[in-house]
């Protein structure tokens, strides 16, 4: 006869034998039934986690600047022939306005507005010679505030085409710093301690010609690290003055330009008729041109719909 083996005792996950008798609590009793201590949850040190992005953060940003590539185009890094845009091609865009420099920059010619000065102080792109006509004001450009003058509409330079939004010195740096080299005419010292400082504090100095026909003009742009180019009358100086002035380029019609090309200046065409000639003056070592319609000198190789 076989003898039965004792039942094995069996326990739940707390620890209570499966014919142990549950707890009996009093309903009067305030006694709660005890339950399993939880394990203490492991501390999140959360100031040495922040401390540690950081510094992965900083080291991330110093291997970009040792390593990263610097895209800001410059003076130097210019491919001749090089177009700047007068007034931001007033022939085609409403004269000095953002829509003409947003185009410039779009389809790689230089912005080459004129900047003047308002009543306070500000500096804006705007040919006081054209800017009434062009904006319809009814009074000078000194009469005005920037409030005033960003109120207004620069009209259209064609039929069935847009009007533009005048815009100041600083928004345009701020805007297309760095996406392109600035050629502004500044006709006074005035105009230039301002306009010159918008530059520097930008980092832009490489990235700047001054177009002037002023000495002093010229001399404070060579201090504050930015080039000049000479808009003046070629047949009243020489080379050697316009150097020891600052001046570091010079503007000269298309049909003289290749007999200055051996001095120690950069070479700016005005006037140039065509691609023709503009490739032509190019070759003979003419950095670029100046035209109110860059389209028509050097057509753009960006495709629009």
């Amino acid at each position: 006869m076989s003898k039965k083996k004792p039942n094995q005792a069996h326990k739940d996950r707390y620890g209570r034998g499966t014919n142990d008798p549950l707890p009996s609590v009093d309903p009067e009793s305030r006694e709660r039934i005890p339950v399993p201590d939880r394990p203490e949850p492991k501390k999140f040190n959360a100031p040495l986690w922040a401390g540690t992005i950081v510094v992965l953060l900083v080291a991330g940003v110093f291997a970009m600047n040792i390593f990263g590539s610097d895209d800001q185009l410059t003076v130097d890094s210019l491919n001749p022939p090089a177009v700047g845009a007068l007034d931001g091609g007033s022939a085609v865009y409403p004269a000095n306005s953002k829509l003409a420099f947003t185009e410039n920059v779009k389809f790689g010619y230089l912005p080459a507005p004129t900047l003047t000065a308002l009543g306070d102080g500000t500096i804006v792109a705007a040919n006081p010679e054209t800017a009434a006509e062009d904006m319809g004001l009814k009074k000078s450009l000194d009469e005005l505030d920037s409030a005033e003058f960003l109120d207004q509409t620069i009209k259209p330079a064609r039929k069935d085409t847009s009007p533009g939004d005048p815009i100041t010195w600083d928004d345009l740096v701020d805007e297309f710093g760095g996406d392109t080299v600035f050629l502004p005419a500044i006709d006074s010292p005035e105009v230039a301690e301002p306009a010159l400082k918008t530059i520097t504090e930008a980092g832009l100095e490489d990235s700047t010609i001054v177009r002037t026909d002023d000495a002093e003009v010229a001399r404070a742009a060579a201090d504050a690290g930015v080039g000049a180019l000479f808009t003046g009358d070629l047949t009243a100086t020489r080379n050697e003055s316009l150097s020891s002035d600052g001046y570091t380029a010079l503007a000269v019609e298309a049909d003289v330009a290749e007999k200055w090309t051996g001095v120690d200046l950069a070479v700016w065409a005005t006037d140039v008729k065509d691609k023709k000639q503009l490739e032509k003056l190019s070759d003979a070592g003419v950095t670029g041109a100046l035209s109110e319609n860059p389209y028509k000198i050097l057509p753009s190789e960006v495709k629009t719909d």
